[in-house]
């Protein structure tokens, strides 16, 4: 069941109610034409969905930014031709834009869109490891996880199970309920469709972010058995899973490579690194090799090393080869953003985006056309 509210002048407010009502996947709740009514309101879950007439925000366009602040998603109803709608679509992280002349035939569709889909098949679990810190580690979870929800039908989780994990601080906040917040939360009591809704969702996309317990020693507290239960109730709503884990094989980190289907191990053209990346590799080569991928970071970097002295070195195959980003991965991460919206056309960030076309493509069967004009 999807809680829509509206916002809208009376011509649209009816058009949008005859579109919706009746349907009982939906429900209508809150329905106003008074901006100051929508504000106040007190929204109970993330997931609802407020429908806004443009043309009221058009004559408040100092409010717009309160609206986009409402804890929930947004789908304006405006037109893409007129730049300064775009941009108020741009500020409100709309989901998308139905033009007012395409309500009764587009509207209960894009709505529909926004349920959760079932996961038919067994979610893609990638964990993300490497026995060397510093080699990009938490920025190829972040913007991997990002662009398979730019092209994914299905709902992306990234959890950071790093103790010193930087995922809420590369998009700087901490958003939502955090992993130890999550598991005290289930060992509480607390039902699965609630813990769900504690969870931060991207608004424009379907991304859910978890990030680490800012508190370090909470954060080491996490026991395997914790690992477990949220991975059981993000696989539930999550085609795809992705994993940032620490460096070592602890206990928590095994739990996740056992969960895993795929396993990214990252290496970077270093010979300390490699030196360190192979001999964890000979170890989980011994009971995960059907599942390990080697990637091997900032492969372009000048450090003396040939691609026959990594391969050497390494003494595994490459199966990824990542680009360096230069300063962007460091600017996206102080703007607040990741690197493949920050700066779409790096090199990092157009490898990673190929990267994610790649898996969704292989596990969908065709690629789904990104929401291109959210990140122009």
């Amino acid at each position: 069941m999807l809680t829509v509210h509206i916002l809208a002048k009376p011509g649209i407010m009816s058009l949008v109610s005859t579109a919706l009502v009746g349907d009982s996947e939906i429900s209508l709740e809150l329905r106003t034409n008074n901006l100051r009514e929508i504000l106040g309101f007190q929204y109970r879950d993330v997931r609802d969905l407020l429908i806004v007439d443009d043309a009221i925000l058009s004559e408040a366009p100092g409010l717009v930014q309160s609206v986009a602040d409402l804890p929930c998603r947004k789908l304006l109803i405006g037109s893409l031709s007129d730049m300064e709608a775009a941009r108020r679509a741009l500020t409100l992280q709309s989901t998308a834009i139905v033009e007012a002349d395409r309500v009764n035939d587009d509207l209960v569709a894009v709505v529909k869109a926004l349920l959760d889909p079932p996961v038919t098949r067994e979610p893609w679990v990638a964990a993300i490891y490497s026995a060397k810190g510093g080699v990009g580690k938490s920025t190829l979870a972040l913007n991997l996880a990002w662009a398979l929800a730019m092209y994914s039908e299905f709902n992306v989780a990234l959890i950071d199970c790093d103790p010193l994990g930087d995922i809420g601080a590369m998009i700087q906040e901490r958003p939502g309920a955090t992993l130890s917040d999550l598991v005290r939360g289930l060992g509480a009591g607390m039902d699965d469709d609630r813990a769900l809704q504690s969870l931060y969702r991207v608004q424009a996309l379907g991304l859910t972010i978890i990030p680490a317990e800012p508190n370090a020693q909470r954060a080491l507290e996490l026991r395997s058995a914790d690992l477990e239960r949220v991975l059981a109730l993000v696989r539930q709503t999550h085609g795809y899973v992705v994993l940032d884990l620490p460096i070592g094989l602890t206990d928590l980190n095994l739990t996740a490579l056992d969960h895993a289907t795929d396993i990214i191990v990252m290496a970077a053209p270093e010979r300390v690194t490699l030196g360190t990346v192979r001999r964890s590799l000979d170890i989980l080569h011994r009971f995960y090799s059907g599942k390990i991928a080697v990637l091997l970071n900032r492969a372009d970097s000048d450090t003396g090393l040939t691609d026959g002295d990594i391969e050497q070195a390494l003494a595994h195959p490459v199966q990824y080869v990542l680009p360096s980003g230069g300063s962007s991965p460091v600017r996206a991460s102080n703007t607040g953003r990741p690197l493949v919206l920050f700066d779409p056309k790096n090199p990092l960030a157009k490898s990673i985006i190929a990267m994610a076309q790649e898996i969704a493509g292989q596990r969908e069967g065709v690629r789904r056309r990104p929401r291109r004009w959210l990140i122009r």
